[in-house]
């Protein structure tokens, strides 16, 4: 399963070795375009977006928000919340100022970025569809896609759900994450969910509310970069870090694997730093997988010719655990 960036159609995914319904799977991808169409404005005026959001973990409820204000053409700026931490970054064409925290944004922050505005998906070869069934979700009938993923030895039993009358995509099971649109409001040529619930390996983990605003008459101060910024320059020509060295943890006499999600940052030397767990299905092995990612290296990303430092996320496979 890949974001919706481009459709890739395999109706027979011979390698894997499972077969599937060709119309079945025609079927599926037609409603899943389809979703993905109903949530896509095909022009995005000037705008405002805010996401305040809650989220639930060991008996405490923490609250934050992610506000963007687009100038098409112009710029944007981001302002990021949650607890302690406070970022606000201003893009224009050649150039971004920061205020806040020098350090990665904080996993449940990421998560709220990666299902908003809404998380739209295609099917891809690692995608064997069974069945398409028809129940109620939110209230109304959808049509719900049952389907595998399967990634070398580890298979995920996933579900997508659409809704029967408008299109919109309703629900989303991939793996350990669970993702819930409802509220659905029109924005620019699109049906955007005005609430989003996100749950992780069975818990539900967060709580987004979502509102999309147009702005008829944009104030040109608000892409002025605040007094106390640090100015970042938008790189001309960009290389990615390469990875020279990514060992895996030693595996086990288990049978299955458990994928842990680590971020961090590449440094000009290559290495890892200020490293996170993003995702994981064991927090047990968190403080293996911290350790195991610190033992990687990359070539520096490269801005302008010059090492430069990258956000980074790698996944650690263990095996067997």
């Amino acid at each position: 399963m890949k974001l919706a960036l481009a459709a890739l159609a395999v109706l027979i995914a011979t390698r894997t070795g499972f077969a599937q319904d060709v119309k079945v799977r025609e079927q599926a991808e037609r409603l899943l375009e389809r979703a993905n169409a109903v949530s896509s404005s095909p022009h995005l005026p000037d705008l405002e977006r805010i996401d305040t959001f809650r989220v639930f973990g060991d008996g405490d409820v923490k609250e934050g928000s992610f506000t963007r204000v687009v100038v098409q053409g112009t710029g944007r700026r981001d302002e990021y919340t949650y607890g302690d931490y406070h970022l606000l970054n201003v893009w224009t064409q050649k150039q971004v100022a920061v205020v806040g925290s020098p350090h990665l944004l904080p996993p449940e922050l990421v998560n709220v970025l990666r299902v908003t505005p809404i998380w739209l998906v295609h099917f891809d070869s690692e995608d064997v569809v069974h069945a398409i069934t028809d129940r109620t979700v939110n209230g109304s009938t959808a049509h719900c896609i049952v389907f595998d993923t399967v990634k070398g030895e580890r298979t995920d039993n996933n579900e997508l759900c659409v809704d029967a009358a408008n299109g919109s995509l309703v629900l989303e099971k991939l793996g350990g994450e669970l993702i819930e649109n409802s509220e659905f409001f029109p924005f620019a040529g699109a049906l955007m969910p005005g609430r989003i619930s996100y749950s992780f390996a069975g818990e539900r983990t967060i709580e987004i509310t979502q509102t999309m605003t147009l702005l008829t008459d944009a104030d040109a101060n608000v892409l002025v970069a605040p007094e106390n910024a640090r100015m970042h320059k938008i790189c001309t020509t960009y290389r990615r870090p390469f990875g020279v060295s990514m060992p895996q943890p030693k595996p086990g006499n288990g049978g299955g694997t458990t994928d842990i999600v680590v971020r961090g940052s590449v440094g000009v030397d290559g290495k890892l730093f200020d490293l996170a767990v993003q995702n994981s299905e064991r927090p047990e092995l968190n403080a293996e997988a911290l350790a195991q990612a610190k033992q990687w290296i990359f070539t520096p990303a490269m801005c302008d010719g010059r090492a430069d430092i990258h956000e980074a996320s790698i996944t650690l496979h263990f095996q067997g655990r």
